[in-house]
């Protein structure tokens, strides 16, 4: 894996329920665990609401990105040329990948951007069996393993988490 080029994934969104759309999305490119270049991370303005529950674990509403979001076809094509074909990653990838990007894609005429590749989070369950902090929650295994705190439920922050605990727990 020392050599392998992959990337890290995490979004924030309006919400659990379908339609689910993708205000934050940020990633980082990875060689084995670790950053190559600059990390990718866009507000998306899809100019739809956003559910008070969501609201209140990543902060943001809907006028913070109507000011603040772009055009979700030009964070897309952005995207998926940092992505190419080099696999997605995420600490929850039955979610980020299956249950919000494909489904956001498809909704806007999009092709896929890169290709499916592992969950963080079933390997941290694999490589942790039993589980010491209780649990393979992102943030209370940041908390029992003492990593930085890096802006916990910001798209970009869980990603830097996760990378933390790939390099010094995983």
């Amino acid at each position: 894996m020392q050599n392998t080029e992959w990337i890290i994934i995490d979004t924030e969104t309006t919400g659990f329920g379908a339609p689910i759309f993708v205000v934050e999305l940020a990633a980082q490119r990875m060689r084995g665990w670790e950053p190559t270049g600059a990390p990718f991370k866009r507000m998306l303005n899809h100019g739809t609401a956003i559910r008070p529950e969501a609201s209140r674990v990543h902060g943001y509403t809907r006028e913070i990105l109507e000011r603040d979001g772009e055009p979700p076809q030009a964070v897309y094509r952005d995207f998926a040329e940092y992505v190419e074909q080099r696999p997605v990653a995420a600490y929850n990838l039955a979610y980020d990948w299956d249950d919000v990007l494909l489904p956001e894609w498809q909704r806007l005429g999009l092709t896929t951007a890169g290709k499916r590749g592992l969950c963080l989070m079933q390997l941290a369950q694999r490589l942790l069996d039993p589980v010491p902090a209780g649990n393979c929650k992102l943030q209370t295994l940041r908390q029992f393993y003492k990593m930085p705190a890096r802006g916990a439920h910001t798209a970009l922050g869980d990603v830097e988490t996760v990378i933390d605990l790939g390099r010094q727990v995983l």
